[in-house]
């Protein structure tokens, strides 16, 4: 994963980068009168080169430390890591700190603050759907601005860091996006991205391995404002009582001004209603603090996709877009890869949902399978992960869910891992025959 780093001249010097993490500048070959810069970030040493900085990450199975000497041999001479091997080439200089991810945040708020002072922030995180909200935000910007956003998933403290190295210095609008396992991941990211705008999509049961309770996600979620300041805004779904409760208060006494966005209750700051899908659009009306309302339209299918375009529609208010823009940038939305992607391949249709999936996401995919299907349907599920002491009932009840929405319909079920088996045995008990269910590629019946 090599990013550009976009510094004044496109260069950002070794000095700046000890600086910024706290590290101590280790040269070997050089002296103090050398200028070192870099124009590149990567923790891949198979794209290094002479003007990349090298970051080792010591991950579970690869120590990046490893292959520092391989990045040498390819012509780089700059790295950021945790200590030196023995085997480097000379000449080389090195930003040795105690830890390479948090140093590596630690850089790009440095960046953040230097050379991004036009830049403003736009960070989405959530349980369920923060790459399609991500996509929708940026659509919706795009309608009147250049918006950075990194395509595909770079939503952890490795990737939203170097992102955050890729924004050129007169790039003025981003969408970027958190995820986590823990507490303190988001935290870190919000001081490496300082957002204008947040948004917290909603609360599920995925990490619940990790963190125990929904509460704790909801806390490790917010985590989202720590980088934010007085006059800043979150959003949040205002219809799940986590975000609306105690743990807002703190947030609001910092000055954040807070949002919420419902489909339930019209007195919310933001109402969703009239919600209309006609099997290739959804329609929706919205009300934004009982004065503005609006009748909006996108190109997507399955009700769930409200919820992105009310957040993407809500961010394009608060940086005061006028509405045919904010319905300019809805119609020209389309989905990222392998979130409810739609083939055709003669008399088929594919659906291709292939993501790290909670019960909240299954269920929106059912729904779309559902509206999408008008003969044989074939669902084919996995594992879902992290899900911690529930996660055998989660499954089960997963596939309680799918024959519920599919009831009476020529429904076919294909799982895939041990955890799979469990949605099949729910959706055996909520009626779907066995003589549809495979729990084995090998079950499948085939016909050349």
């Amino acid at each position: 994963m090599k990013v550009t780093i976009h510094a004044p001249l496109g260069q950002l010097t070794l000095a700046f980068v000890a600086e910024a993490t706290g590290g101590r500048l280790v040269l070997s070959g050089m002296t103090e009168d050398t200028t070192v810069a870099v124009a590149y970030a990567c923790t891949d040493s198979r794209e290094a080169d002479k003007d990349t900085l090298f970051c080792a990450m010591r991950g579970e199975r690869v120590d990046g430390h490893n292959y520092m000497a391989k990045a040498g041999e390819l012509g780089c001479v700059a790295f950021l890591c945790e200590r030196i091997p023995e085997n480097m080439h000379t000449p080389y200089a090195a930003v040795v700190v105690k830890d390479t991810v948090e140093a590596l945040s630690l850089l790009a708020h440095a960046y953040r603050v230097q050379d991004l002072r036009l830049f403003t922030p736009v960070a989405v995180t959530g349980s369920v759907g923060k790459t399609t909200t991500k996509e929708c935000v940026a659509a919706v910007l795009s309608a009147g601005r250049e918006v950075f956003k990194k395509e595909g998933n770079y939503n952890s403290v490795i990737g939203l860091p170097l992102s955050v190295l890729e924004i050129a210095p007169e790039c003025t609008c981003g969408v970027l996006e958190m995820g986590m396992s823990g507490f303190g991941e988001i935290s870190a990211m919000s001081h490496a991205v300082l957002p204008h705008i947040a948004m917290v999509t909603n609360i599920g049961h995925a990490h619940m391995e990790l963190l125990g309770s929904r509460e704790n996600i909801a806390k490790a979620k917010l985590e989202i404002t720590h980088g934010m300041n007085a006059g800043d805004i979150l959003l949040v779904n205002g219809d799940e009582p986590l975000l609306t409760g105690e743990l807002i208060t703190p947030i609001k006494e910092k000055g954040i001004k807070v949002m919420e966005i419902s489909m339930e209750d019209a007195g919310k700051d933001v109402y969703v209603h009239d919600v209309r899908l006609t099997g290739t659009d959804l329609c929706f009306d919205i009300t934004i603090q009982g004065r503005e309302r609006a009748h909006c339209h996108m190109p997507a299918v399955g009700a769930h996709m409200v919820w992105a375009a009310a957040f993407a529609v809500t961010t394009g208010v608060c940086l005061g877009m006028a509405w045919e823009d904010i319905q300019k940038g809805l119609d020209a939305y389309t989905p990222a890869a392998m979130r409810q992607n739609v083939y055709t391949l003669g008399e088929v249709t594919i659906i291709e949902d292939c993501y790290n999936a909670s019960p909240e996401s299954m269920k929106a995919a059912f729904s779309v399978l559902s509206i999408k299907a008008s003969g044989r349907m074939i669902a084919v599920l996995g594992d879902m992960k992290e899900l911690g002491e529930s996660s055998v009932e989660m499954h089960r009840q997963t596939g309680e869910m799918l024959a519920g929405l599919t009831a009476g319909r020529d429904l076919h079920l294909v799982t895939v891992g041990e955890l799979g088996r469990e949605i099949a045995e729910g959706a055996r008990a909520a009626g779907l025959d066995s003589s549809s269910i495979y729990t084995s590629l090998e079950d499948i019946p085939y016909t050349a």
